[in-house]
């Protein structure tokens, strides 16, 4: 445990569902270390498509997206558990499915992606056989 830990707990709660979700699928998009244009596009398209973000204007859009980009690079692999504390198990899912399309829509799982993906499925508590039921339609939907 780090100096900073405790600290950095007892501010990062009350995460939205919105920042909680964006800040899961920016942590899966940021596997590789970097983000493709496959990836800024599908997140753009969540956003306008998604009923979790539906009522947001381009400028909330932008804002939710910094929000979970700014938590990433301040709280690191924290970020993920912390946003995924306040999801119900539903959208625990959810951000789970979203963070499975960004990370394949670029056409290749690495092994910095794959591994995230496995950790994530722990940290947010979807059984395996879910997860795998999510992992097999995502790859489905993004079949070349």
């Amino acid at each position: 445990m780090g100096l900073f830990d405790s600290f950095r707990s007892s501010i990062d709660q009350g995460f939205n569902v919105q920042q909680s979700i964006m800040t899961i699928v920016i942590a899966a998009v940021l596997a590789d270390g970097d983000i493709a244009d496959e990836e800024a596009l599908r997140i753009r398209a969540m956003c306008s498509l998604s009923p979790v973000f539906a009522s947001n204007s381009g400028d909330q859009d932008k804002a939710v997206i910094n929000f979970a980009l700014n938590k990433n690079k301040q709280l690191g692999d924290q970020a993920v558990s912390s946003a995924g504390e306040g999801l119900s198990p539903e959208l625990r899912e959810t951000a789970f499915a979203f963070a499975c399309d960004m990370v394949m829509a670029d056409g290749f799982l690495g092994a910095g992606e794959e591994a995230f993906l496995e950790n994530l499925v722990t940290s947010l508590n979807i059984a395996s056989d879910r997860a795998r039921a999510i992992i097999d339609v995502t790859l489905i939907r993004n079949r070349q």
